[in-house]
């Protein structure tokens, strides 16, 4: 089974390969800490988590969001091959749970509901993993090619959105 911290440390590679904690503002003024969003967690603010927290408590904080926000509604922990957890990971915090459920549920041919329960993980188990990865990063393709076909101030993010999907 897939090694959750590992596939945590993958997602955190992406958003902050250094793990430096850099806050970051959008133009919109909202921040991010390694990787985590406050437009999507806005409950961190009070708690300094965007400002003067220090490194070590925020990067506790981000990996505890990524365990109980993303790891296990996607089942990180029932997954056979890491390389697999890691892609399906990267993508709940990319593109969202749902979104990254259904392109895995794509890949291994299942009824795409947006939730991973015991029959997207059998057919997982059935697939040829390789396979499934060639799916995964087609579908993380496609769908930034739409988000930036639908709304083209999203350009900018295009390339590192690709990289990302083919990795």
């Amino acid at each position: 089974m897939a090694n959750v911290e590992a596939a945590i440390d993958y997602v955190l590679s992406w958003e902050d390969s250094t793990l430096s904690g850099v806050i970051t503002t959008a133009p919109d003024g909202k921040r991010t800490r390694f990787g985590i969003d406050e437009h999507w967690h806005p409950e961190l603010t009070n708690c300094l988590y965007f400002s003067s927290m220090g490194q070590v408590a925020a990067l506790q904080i981000a990996k505890g969001i990524y365990d109980i926000s993303y790891c296990q509604p996607l089942c990180i922990a029932e997954i056979a091959r890491q390389e697999i957890a890691n892609k399906l990971l990267s993508l709940g915090v990319n593109v969202g749970v749902v979104n990254a459920a259904k392109m895995l549920q794509d890949a291994v041919t299942v009824v795409g509901d947006g939730r991973i329960g015991p029959l997207t993980l059998h057919a997982l188990d059935l697939a040829d993993p390789q396979k499934v990865l060639e799916d995964l990063r087609g579908e993380a393709e496609n769908y930034y090619d739409a988000l930036t076909a639908k709304n083209p101030n999203l350009a900018v993010y295009r390339a590192g959105w690709l990289r990302r999907a083919a990795a």
